[in-house]
C-alpha cells in the first residue's frame, strides 16, 4: 500500500506539504494541491485515521464506561452524553462492564494508549485506588460523587433526595415503611447511602424493611410479593426505580391490595411509567449531568459539581 512518503516523491513535493493537504491547511498553493491530489488518487491512497489523530494529539473520541444500556437511569445519562458530544464534534465510544471490575480496568488503559481523549465513569465497581492510578494516564469524570480529591465528578446527590424522600414519608405518619436497591450494601456507594439515610430518619434495623438485587419489573414483583405474604404489610414503599414499582404495585395487586388505597410508594428516573400509574418519583436530571459531565471532560476544569435532584407528586384524582 502507498504511503505519504511516496505521495510525496511522486508529487515531487515535500512530506510536509502532503500533510497540509491532508489537513486542509490554508498555506498550499493550488498547483501544488492539485498535484498531490492527482498522486493520490492514480496510487490509490487513503488517509491512516489514527496516524493523523496521533499527529494531531486528540482523537475526538471519548469514551463511557456503562454497566449495561437496559436502564432507564443510564438511558437518560447516555442520551445527554452523546447530545453534547455531537454538538462539540466528537466521537462516543460506549464501554460496557456488566460491573466486572477487571474489565473496567482494561477499559481505562485506553487512556494511556492514547485510543481515546478521556473517559466518563458512569457507575462502576474500580476502588478509589484504581481511579487516582489510573487517571496519571489521561482525564477521567465521575458521574457519581468521587472522594478522590482531584477526579473531577458531575453527580446526583443522592443523599439529599433519600434523606427528603424518607422525611417525606415520616411526616405523613407512615409506620411500616419498605425500600429496595439494585446492588447489595457490599458492591454500592449508593446502597450505603440508602440504608444510611433509612437509619437516621426511619429507624436503625433495617433489615427486614430491605430488599436489593431489585433492578427492573421483574425484580420488583418478586421483592413485592414477600412483602404483601407477610402478616404486616408495607404501608409504605421507596423504590430504587419506577420499573420495581410497578413490579412491586402489580405484585400487590395479586394479594388483593392496591395503590394508593392500601400504602404509599415512590419511586425514581421519573419515567412515563410513574405518571401512567401516578405515583411520585425522584428525578435525577441524568440528561443534564451527562451533558454537563462531557462539557467537563473536555474542558480544563476539575471541578465537582453536585446536581440537585426533584421529587416530582403526581395530582391525585
Amino acid at each position: 500500500m502507498a504511503n505519504i512518503k511516496d505521495v510525496a516523491r511522486m508529487a515531487g513535493v515535500s512530506i510536509a506539504t502532503v500533510s497540509r493537504v491532508l489537513n486542509d491547511h490554508p498555506y498550499v498553493t493550488k498547483d501544488k494541491q492539485e498535484k498531490v491530489m492527482a498522486v493520490m488518487k492514480e496510487l490509490n491512497y487513503s488517509v491512516n485515521g489514527n496516524a493523523v489523530k496521533l499527529s494531531r494529539g486528540k482523537t475526538n473520541t471519548i469514551g463511557v464506561i456503562v454497566p449495561y444500556n437496559n436502564n432507564s437511569c443510564f438511558d437518560e445519562l447516555i442520551n445527554g452524553m452523546l447530545r453534547k458530544a455531537h454538538e462539540l464534534h466528537y466521537q462516543v465510544l460506549l464501554l460496557p462492564s456488566y460491573y466486572e471490575n477487571v474489565i473496567e480496568s482494561s477499559y481505562l488503559t485506553l487512556l494511556k494508549k492514547k485510543t481515546i481523549d478521556g473517559i466518563l465513569l458512569t457507575s462502576h465497581t474500580l476502588h478509589y485506588e484504581q481511579i487516582q492510578t489510573l487517571s496519571e494516564w489521561g482525564k477521567i469524570v465521575c458521574c457519581e460523587a468521587c472522594p478522590v480529591p482531584h477526579i473531577p465528578s458531575v453527580y446526583p446527590d443522592r443523599y439529599a433526595a433519600y434523606i427528603e424522600v424518607f422525611n417525606h414519608l415520616k411526616n405523613k405518619g407512615y409506620e411500616h415503611i419498605h425500600f429496595t436497591s439494585g446492588r447489595d450494601v457490599q458492591s454500592s456507594p449508593s446502597t450505603r447511602l440508602r440504608i444510611q439515610a433509612y437509619q437516621e430518619i426511619i429507624s436503625e434495623d433495617y433489615e427486614n424493611q430491605f430488599f436489593d438485587q431489585c433492578f427492573d419489573y421483574q425484580e420488583g414483583k418478586r421483592a413485592g410479593e414477600i412483602m404483601f405474604q407477610k402478616s404486616v404489610i408495607p404501608d409504605a414503599i421507596f423504590t430504587n426505580g419506577d420499573e420495581v414499582a410497578a413490579g412491586i404495585i402489580a405484585a400487590a395487586q395479586s394479594h388483593g391490595y392496591s395503590y394508593p388505597r392500601d400504602f404509599e410508594i415512590i419511586g425514581e428516573e421519573n419515567t412515563p411509567l410513574s405518571e401512567i400509574l401516578g405515583f411520585p418519583s425522584v428525578n435525577y436530571h441524568m440528561t443534564s449531568i451527562g451533558e454537563q459531565a462531557v462539557s467537563l471532560l473536555l474542558s480544563e476544569e476539575n471541578a465537582r459539581i453536585p446536581v440537585r435532584h426533584s421529587l416530582v407528586f403526581r395530582e391525585e384524582a
